[in-house]
């Protein structure tokens, strides 16, 4: 399934709401001291960084110009002429200059070479414009020259548009042979004649991959340019600074279809001063799931902070982050009840047995709020649909679909994450 762009700033937030009786909530253990809380002026920072992204030299410029309107057939020239042009410009360390104004060019032909000229030039860090190109890009096969750019950059994420094109009757043809080509560049084997459901049944375990890791399947592919890459994450990070909103929903984006590649870059943002700054990175890490991981030690610090404290607890529960239980499992009993609903959504994500008999008695508590009602039931429901407990939670969140009671958006999106969890459990992942 393509990602589909977040609600803008949206918590992922949930609760439960009726059951008629009430049961004693056993009370959690005393968590451990979390660590400290030191937050810096780091927006000066990445100020800095961002800033250091800029135009090359103006006979640079030309040259790439020159380079840009032959490898993009701009103007006419011999099959000689044009390729030599066209490796030159893939080579170019600052070819971006000129291939990601290409993207958004007004002629289909143009922006389809731009983006295979971007996936042939082996610089991995292209693959941040090309994401954000594939937000945007409405012409159906123009979609998949992105996506199969992106793909050879190493960002196993463009895969969900290849299958996507595969299931459309327009982009089927396409669309297969540019995803049997990424499948054999991994060493993938293929019948003679594979059929469609061989080809995406390919496709969708290198995705359930990807979601897990967050690293290339690609093999020997050159890292990214290191300070290209500070710099343009630098530049997403500090978005929410200003007052547009659809800056930060670009952000969000990229950074949450970039793997790995975005989590030193969000963990160190997380120790910023400035809370809209930090809340974003919260956000994106959630979005990435287990590829964010490595955040966690980053995260632990905010559960004391009381302006990102809730979205530290979501993110630890989204990326897996069980060796941090012990700080999370008290949290179910905080005053705050937006603490105690992204405390129940984590437990319930990192499948933590222990704080079932809690996550039950706040199921039924009919004093509690609907908020943390309905996280409960979605936490019971994370192990599964079979025990009594799991079906009591499932007959809840579904009373509450009926009734019309609880936030839709919200609802809809804990259904479909659970109806993920139980495909993935069918088909032993």
């Amino acid at each position: 399934m393509i990602p589909r762009p977040p609600l803008l700033l949206l918590p992922f937030v949930l609760g439960l709401a009726a059951c008629e009786r009430s049961v004693p909530v056993p009370a959690p253990p005393q968590g451990p001291a979390l660590p400290p809380l030191a937050l810096r002026p780091l927006l000066p920072e990445l100020k800095a960084l961002a800033a250091r992204h800029q135009p090359p030299a103006a006979a640079v410029q030309k040259e790439l110009r020159d380079l840009a309107e032959l490898a993009l057939q701009l103007v006419a020239a011999d099959e000689r002429t044009t390729a030599r042009a066209e490796r030159a410009l893939r080579e170019h360390p600052a070819a971006w200059f000129v291939l990601e104004p290409a993207l958004v060019h007004d002629e289909i032909a143009v922006r389809r070479r731009a983006a295979w000229l971007c996936g042939e030039s082996k610089q991995t860090v292209l693959q941040l414009p090309l994401l954000l190109r594939l937000k945007y890009e409405l012409e159906p096969e123009t979609v998949l020259w992105v996506a199969d750019a992106v793909q050879k950059l190493g960002n196993d994420s463009a895969l969900a548009w290849l299958d996507d094109g595969i299931g459309r009757a327009d982009t089927a043809e396409a669309a297969g042979q540019l995803a049997i080509g990424a499948l054999r560049a991994r060493a993938i084997e293929l019948g003679e004649q594979p059929t469609w459901a061989e080809i995406r049944g390919h496709l969708q375990r290198l995705l359930a991959d990807w979601r897990q890791r967050g690293t290339p399947s690609l093999p020997d592919l050159p890292a990214p340019d290191a300070a290209q890459l500070e710099s343009r994450l630098a530049a997403h990070l500090i978005t929410p600074e200003g007052f547009q909103l659809r800056p930060v929903d670009d952000a969000r984006w990229v950074m949450r279809l970039s793997g790995v590649l975005a989590v030193p870059m969000l963990a160190r943002a997380l120790a910023t001063d400035q809370h809209y700054i930090r809340t974003m990175p919260l956000q994106v890490l959630a979005d990435l799931g287990p590829a964010g991981l490595g955040a966690a030690d980053a995260i632990l610090p905010l559960l004391g902070d009381p302006m990102t404290g809730a979205y530290a607890v979501r993110a630890l529960g989204a990326i897996g982050a069980r060796q941090q239980l012990p700080f999370v499992r008290p949290l179910l009993a905080h005053q705050d009840s937006e603490l105690r609903t992204a405390a129940a959504i984590a437990l319930g994500n990192l499948r933590d047995e222990d704080s079932k008999p809690a996550l039950l008695g706040k199921l039924r508590a009919a004093g509690e709020t609907l908020d943390v009602r309905v996280g409960a039931a979605f936490a019971l429901r994370c192990f599964g649909s079979t025990s009594a407990t799991e079906v009591e939670a499932e007959a809840f969140l579904v009373e509450r679909a009926s009734k019309g009671d609880y936030h839709e958006p919200i609802l809809t999106r804990l259904r479909e994450q659970l109806a993920a969890q139980d495909r993935a459990a069918a088909n032993g992942r």
